[in-house]
């Protein structure tokens, strides 16, 4: 399968909407209860404690949570933290990256590229939600702060 086979496939969004439900599936098993204005989360790794991912509940809406997700960096000093927004739908059941390092905004549909762009970032990003969640619930255990 040809690099533009890959992409395209990428793209459809079904295959979207599955990424997407599997990242709701991801947090509500670190955060359970998404309803809660101003909870916050950490996953410590059990191998580096003074690094993890942390998250905040910082908007409640009747179907939809809004989280802030920062992840310490733990590569090279001049790699920036990570930090990204999701939005997490109750009623359907399904998570989305809708911001990332807080000057970003991910359109619904990218049908031209703009600036730095590509056409497949929304579905990018929505990987590295994945993968980031997937990581720090295989080497990292929940705690909640008050």
């Amino acid at each position: 399968m040809s690099l533009y086979e890959r992409r395209k496939q990428q793209q459809n969004l079904a295959r979207l909407h599955e990424e997407c439900e599997l990242n709701y599936q991801r947090l509500h098993r670190i955060i359970p209860d998404s309803c809660t204005l101003g909870a916050r989360f950490s996953l410590q790794y059990n191998d580096r404690p003074q690094s993890g991912i942390r998250l905040q509940i910082i908007e409640v809406t009747k179907y939809t949570s809004t989280l802030f997700i920062t992840a310490d960096r733990a590569g090279p000093h001049w790699l920036p933290q990570i930090e990204v927004k999701v939005r997490v739908y109750r009623d359907a059941r399904m998570a989305e990256v809708i911001e990332w390092c807080t000057d970003r905004t991910i359109p619904w549909a990218l049908t031209e590229t703009k600036g730095m762009q590509a056409r497949d970032e929304k579905w990018q990003w929505n990987i590295f939600l994945s993968e980031l969640l997937s990581h720090g619930l295989r080497h990292g255990m929940t705690e909640l702060e008050a």
